[in-house]
């Protein structure tokens, strides 16, 4: 690993119609304040300033890198025109081919959420939670790529403060805890990336929560340690209809801040929005 500086190209064409948010393409670390002292932050940094240098050495001879040392995590869908989530053989971990590999770009069919969000995307009014929520303008096919997860990387110190001030000012934004657990594996303790949209954030931020979603969210590393959080379409959603993922992956759960309801109607609805245990680790 080296600094880190994003090779990545991101097509981004959405903002914020609230001027008092930040837009931002992809993860952005969160700024210490020179009185914290917060040792997990020493050790986001330098992930952060990373680069992943395991590069595949694909070339025109090899096909589309299927084969590549990152895995099989997309196909190419024709009567979608589309690259989508493999649902049935992508990898645990995902991870994409970046500037390090020596593959063509322009065939590689290992690149999709490097690209950005697609297009189509609208905020509305959600009559349901009665907030902000998001829709697609098109058809989205069964693992088609949506969004990323965008907003501040926290430490768990940091996320703790964060989520005790925003309980008491009743803000309903989400500081999502997204746990990786590597099934081929045995990990003493998941890998947990924290990631708060509240004041900078993209598109993704407008995406409620379900009990029973219609997306899910899966952990994509490109060029960094630290993940993007990548939004995917679960099933089939026809245009119009609101976007929703499990804001804890539908792990279990120790609550420690106030209780709020879910609104999301679901058959299988546990009656309150998921939170993450934060006693820092």
């Amino acid at each position: 690993m080296s600094e880190h500086k994003s090779s990545l190209n991101i097509s981004d064409f959405y903002e914020h119609e609230d001027v008092s948010l930040e837009y931002i393409m992809e993860n952005v670390l969160y700024v210490e304040k020179k009185d914290d002292d917060d040792s997990e932050f020493q050790h986001l940094e330098r992930e952060y300033n990373s680069i992943l240098l395991n590069g595949c050495d694909c070339n025109s001879e090899k096909i589309n890198c299927i084969k590549c040392l990152h895995g099989r995590n997309y196909k190419w869908l024709s009567e979608a025109t589309e690259l989508v989530l493999d649902v049935d053989k992508c990898e645990d971990l995902i991870y994409e081919c970046s500037s390090a590999c020596k593959c063509d770009p322009s065939k590689c069919s290992n690149r999709l959420v490097q690209n950005g969000p697609r297009a189509g995307l609208k905020v509305v009014h959600s009559n349901i939670f009665k907030s902000k929520g998001l829709i697609s303008s098109e058809l989205i096919p069964r693992g088609g790529f949506i969004c990323e997860y965008a907003g501040e990387i926290l430490s768990f110190k940091e996320a703790s403060k964060r989520l005790k001030k925003y309980e008491q000012i009743l803000d309903k934004n989400y500081i999502l805890f997204m746990k990786e657990w590597n099934k081929n594996q045995v990990l003493k303790n998941p890998i947990t990336t924290i990631i708060d949209p509240t004041q900078k954030g993209n598109i993704g931020r407008y995406i409620n929560h379900s009990c029973d979603p219609n997306c899910e969210i899966r952990c994509v590393r490109i060029d960094c340690p630290i993940p993007k959080i990548a939004v995917f379409a679960k099933r089939d959603i026809k245009a119009g209809v609101e976007l929703c993922f499990h804001y804890n992956g539908g792990d279990e759960i120790l609550l420690k801040v106030q209780r709020r309801l879910c609104l999301c109607r679901s058959a299988n609805c546990s009656g309150y929005m998921p939170y993450a245990n934060i006693e820092l680790p």
